[in-house]
């Protein structure tokens, strides 16, 4: 029995029917697919930025230290960090760093202040006008408060480049440092004072390492011992930076007793004139520490700058200090440094923190050697750069007397004075502000050693180029024979 035709308006019905079924499958799975969608941003955007933003920059510049979260996480008063700008001029990098803090604590707060908004602000502060630029912090505690100039964040330095004797410009990001600083600062009741030696042709402490000197929150003046009777009580350091001519017997007593009495002291050395300070040795030596004669040769290619066998890249030992430096792949350029040796009566706990390689040699003649070869008379090594010794005070030492000259100190991107530093804050026990450095925004200062170079002037200039010519024949033979 043949079934009945179905009318026009059936088959309109049936066909459409089905199709708006499917669409409203369709729908209602979207609508879900969007609810679900909102929804997850909804949880995602009241998750922290440490959870939700992923720092990929070569740098890290958006994330934080551990010294940075455990000073965090001890806060025990509601701190305020204010970004002073215009109302939609906030840099995005400094908002998002500052939103970093706020993340650490519950202490932390941040707050845009517009002072066009809010024009009796600032007036609660005694600022420095000139550093009121657009984007800097204002970090508040308690009344206690510390300003964060923009310059201080993005921080441009120009260096003589004693090659081509032209100005370098370099720019890095100082955000994590100096915003770090702040915040212990302002949380902190007693900061740590560290005198300067005068008066022995010591090398004045540039503009950069007075500025760090601040930055980790340091009192720093100036120390003449001819005047005083002895180390001043509040002295948490002495620096004693490359001095020219010697102590005499009673400065060098007083040292003696701050050192006994838990006193500490940072010491850079020349080895011009070394053997012509024996009060000073005196001091070195009731840590148990002297020098030998003679300016260190590295004889391994790969640790020393090219050319310069006397430019060293010592191995950078393991303990808290080197620890950063090492961990970052840095490398420490001890130029002209002389060999340092624990003395035989020693009693102190003596740690090696730059060491050279088995094949190095110290010349002996170093004031009119007329050759970096080796020589009859020329001691073999493996020898000492640098030390920290502990007996009660701390002595930490170093026998490169540019250790912290700026030209030196850029060639290996800051870490030299990043190790002074470090040595700073370990002996006067600021652990917290060991490694929150710099981060540098250029392209990263290539340090690379002689052995290191040649091979790759082979892999470049031969290697490549003929693999390049033999691959092309290859292919050549290949579409000949087809």
């Amino acid at each position: 029995m043949s079934q009945p035709k179905k009318t026009l308006k059936q088959r309109f019905a049936a066909m459409f029917g089905k199709r708006f079924r499917a669409g409203g499958y369709s729908a209602a799975a979207s609508a879900i697919v969007i609810a679900i969608a909102v929804l997850v941003n909804l949880m995602v955007g009241s998750l922290p930025t440490t959870l939700t933003q992923i720092d990929l920059t070569d740098q890290s510049i958006y994330s934080l230290s551990d010294q940075t979260k455990r000073i965090a996480a001890s806060l025990d008063k509601d701190v305020t960090m204010y970004l002073i700008c215009n109302t939609g001029n906030e840099d995005p990098t400094v908002q998002r760093l500052l939103q970093r803090y706020a993340d650490l604590s519950d202490h932390i707060h941040v707050e845009v202040m517009d002072p066009s908004l809010h024009p009796t602000f600032l007036d609660n502060y005694e600022l420095e006008i000139s550093r009121l630029y657009e984007n800097s912090v204002l970090v508040d505690c308690e009344g206690r408060y510390r300003l964060v100039g923009y310059d201080e964040i993005f921080v441009t330095s120009y260096e003589m480049d004693y090659y081509s004797y032209n100005y370098v410009t370099s720019t890095s990001f100082n955000g994590e440092s100096a915003l770090t600083s702040a915040l212990h600062y302002v949380s902190s009741d007693d900061l740590p004072k560290v005198y300067t030696l005068t008066g022995h042709g010591e090398t004045e402490l540039d503009e950069r390492i007075t500025e760090m000197l601040s930055q980790d929150n340091f009192e720093s003046e100036s120390l003449s011992l001819l005047s005083e009777e002895s180390v001043p009580e509040d002295a948490a350091a002495i620096i004693i930076n490359a001095p020219s001519s010697d102590l005499n017997q009673d400065e060098a007593d007083m040292l003696i007793t701050y050192l006994e009495n838990g006193g500490s002291i940072a010491l850079i050395t020349s080895y011009m004139g070394a053997d012509d300070m024996p009060n000073l040795k005196q001091v070195t030596a009731s840590m148990g520490l002297t020098t030998e004669a003679g300016i260190i040769i590295e004889g391994e290619r790969n640790m020393r700058l090219t050319r310069y066998p006397h430019y060293i890249l010592p191995n950078i030992e393991s303990h808290e200090i080197t620890s950063s430096l090492s961990e970052a792949g840095y490398y420490i350029l001890t130029p002209l440094a002389q060999p340092l040796v624990e003395t035989e009566d020693s009693s102190a706990s003596i740690t090696w923190l730059l060491t050279t390689s088995d094949s190095a040699y110290a010349k002996q003649a170093a004031m009119s050697m007329t050759t970096t070869e080796k020589e009859d008379g020329d001691t073999d090594g493996p020898f000492n750069v640098a030390a920290l010794s502990e007996n009660g005070g701390k002595l930490f030492w170093v026998t490169s007397d540019t250790l912290l000259d700026s030209y030196v100190d850029s060639a290996v991107s800051g870490a030299n004075s990043n190790l002074f530093m470090n040595a700073l804050n370990y002996m006067c026990e600021q652990e917290e502000s060991i490694s929150i450095r710099a981060k540098s925004l250029d392209s990263a200062t290539l340090t690379v050693p002689q052995s290191e170079s040649t091979l790759w002037s082979i892999v470049m200039i031969g290697v490549i180029p003929v693999g390049l010519i033999v691959l092309g024949m290859l292919i050549w033979i290949r579409r000949k024979r087809r």
